[in-house]
């Protein structure tokens, strides 16, 4: 059995897990109400925002690839959406998970203290792992738990995963109590001061891979961090994503631009997870006809996921679903308007969805860029010309950006081209393109296939040009005006 820390495509099948369980073990305690409320505690979008944020880590215990229980913890060390899978029970999986976030928040969190509000039936089991109720039973809007907390020595820190660190310690510890309770007066102080001094002296002698395990895990975090946040684009002080494009809006336009979404969850379906929480913005305070086609185009780029999984599902869409054994379809949409001008709008989407089960994960970047005077949708052909001299100026912008020389070094140039082009040769290479503050934007949505070696973990590329670099590519002048 593995536990660890979830990465972010494991959040919604842990959703998953943890809805199976509640319906069968606490929904029963629990009136209609209390059942609603925990619905919306896990909601996607709400967990997924603290776990992006860093409010929130997630752990899961799996045997195999199968995720078979499930913990987090807040920053403030309070344990919530605890659950193992009835079937995997009583194997000592919620013990793991229970140690991990102990040593999680000694380790991570500084914290000594943690708490939980234990869903009825549940008390006994967190008693038998240390905790205790310090309030009775309460029931809030339907739902009922019973506070709970412990508090953890520091001594807890030690040996982190290294067998017979926790017994020194423990050892230490009772060293110290005796000698404490055996004197009086200025004895006791002197003696205690005399034991702090050997302690700490015979602390760096004899136990120092205790301390280097500490500050390795802490490290570990740390480092954990870092690379997260670098592979997404930055340290957490950096934005990255759709929040590092530098939108230009244009003031005083001729229109509002405001929000709507698209959010539904099937709680009726009896073994499929099926969720949507959609973004995108719509325009308003045109002529009637035009505004109506506007948002369709909009509403349509930003909807393709739900269209394809759910709503109109091809039949391989539909056998995805019945040979999984944990079916899943899902989409998270969020947006940027990247350009808006009185006669022009340029849209950014971005997309995490599952189309069938969790192995089919997808992260998908879409574009949709509209003459608002007509409500012409552009496409690459009619902005700029892709000659030969053009390639190779892109493919040099995109290594130079950072993404490095091996990327995209299975595409021949007569294949970038074709891409390029809108070819996306078999689905892999979707270009995208997207005005904003500094210019033009072109480039990839990737989507190669699993243990695909030309994968470098980059969901989109683009490369950004200047108004003056595009001079002798340009197709159609007006839009560039």
């Amino acid at each position: 059995m593995e536990v660890r820390e979830l990465r972010r495509h494991e959040i919604l099948p842990a959703l998953h897990l943890i809805w199976e369980v509640f319906i069968n073990d606490v929904a029963p305690f629990y009136t209609p109400q209390g059942i609603e409320e925990f619905q919306k505690t896990i909601k996607y979008e709400s967990v997924l925002s603290m776990y992006m944020n860093r409010e929130l880590t997630m752990f899961g215990a799996f045997e195999g690839t199968e995720l078979i229980g499930t913990i987090s913890v807040k920053n403030a060390g309070h344990i919530f959406l605890f659950y193992v899978k009835g079937s995997c029970q009583k194997r000592g999986a919620g013990r793991q998970l229970f140690e991990a976030v102990k040593r999680y928040c000694v380790n991570v969190l500084k914290v000594n203290r943690i708490t939980v509000n234990a869903a009825p039936g549940a008390v006994p089991k967190y008693i038998h792992m240390g905790m205790h109720p310090v309030m009775p039973e309460q029931v809030i809007m339907g739902m009922r738990y019973t506070p709970m907390e412990m508090t953890m020595l520091p001594k807890e820190a030690y040996g982190y995963g290294a067998p017979g660190g926790s017994r020194q310690a423990d050892q230490n510890l009772k060293l110290i109590i005796i000698g404490t309770a055996a004197l009086v007066g200025i004895f006791v102080v002197v003696f205690f001061l005399s034991v702090a001094v050997f302690f700490i002296a015979a602390g760096r002698e004899s136990r120092p891979e205790d301390y280097r395990r500490y500050d390795y895990y802490n490290d570990y975090y740390d480092d954990y961090y870092d690379d997260y946040y670098n592979y997404n684009g930055g340290d957490d002080s950096e934005e990255n994503g759709l929040d590092a494009i530098p939108a230009a809006i244009e003031e005083n336009l001729p229109y509002e631009i405001e929000e709507e979404n698209y959010s539904f969850t099937d709680y009726e379906a009896q073994n499929t997870y099926i969720e949507f929480f959609v973004q995108y913005p719509v325009l308003g305070g045109m002529e009637e006809d035009l505004q109506k086609k506007i948002n369709q185009v909009i509403e349509d780029c930003a909807m393709k996921s739900v269209e394809e999984t759910y709503l109109h599902p091809s039949e391989q869409m539909k056998e995805a679903v019945i040979g999984a054994e944990y079916p899943i379809v899902a989409s998270y949409v969020k947006y940027k308007v990247c350009y808006a001008s009185e006669d022009f709008l340029s849209i950014a989407f971005e997309d995490y969805n599952y189309r069938g089960s969790m192995e089919e994960y997808h992260e998908n970047f879409r574009t949709v860029n509209i003459n608002l005077r007509d409500g012409t949708v552009y496409q690459v052909r009619d902005v700029i010309r892709i000659s030969d001299k053009f390639v190779e100026m892109w493919l040099g912008r995109i290594r130079e950006s950072g993404a490095g020389e091996s990327v995209f070094s299975e595409l021949s140039r007569k294949d970038i081209k074709k891409s390029l082009s809108g070819d996306s040769l078999g689905g892999i290479y979707v270009v995208n393109f997207f005005f904003d503050e500094d210019g033009f934007n072109l480039g990839y949505d990737l989507n190669y296939e699993e243990n695909d070696p030309n994968d470098l973990g980059y969901v989109w590329l683009v490369a950004s040009f200047e108004r003056d670099e595009m001079e002798e590519y340009l197709v159609d002048r007006e839009i560039w005006n």
